[in-house]
């Protein structure tokens, strides 16, 4: 699974979300999107299998983006 992550230049998460799975049946729901803003970075992550289950907002609390590995870091 993927997460599309915002960070700051320090790696610190500025937003995390999930892409939805909505099938193949019109849902009504439209894909929406981030725009980083001055100093942000967007980010594409492959969420580790222990984190599957964890909530989001405790993975934006608790880990950064490792800028050079494009992977998520605790702390």
């Amino acid at each position: 699974m993927k997460l599309s992550v915002v960070s700051d230049q320090h790696g610190n998460i500025v937003s995390i979300t999930k892409p939805g799975d909505v099938g193949d049946k019109v849902s009504g729901i439209m894909k929406a999107g981030v725009e980083p803003g001055k100093g942000q970075t967007f980010h594409e992550i492959d969420l580790p299998k222990e984190l599957e289950k964890v909530n989001l907002l405790d993975i934006h609390k608790g880990y950064k983006v490792d800028l050079k590995k494009g992977t998520l870091l605790k702390g």
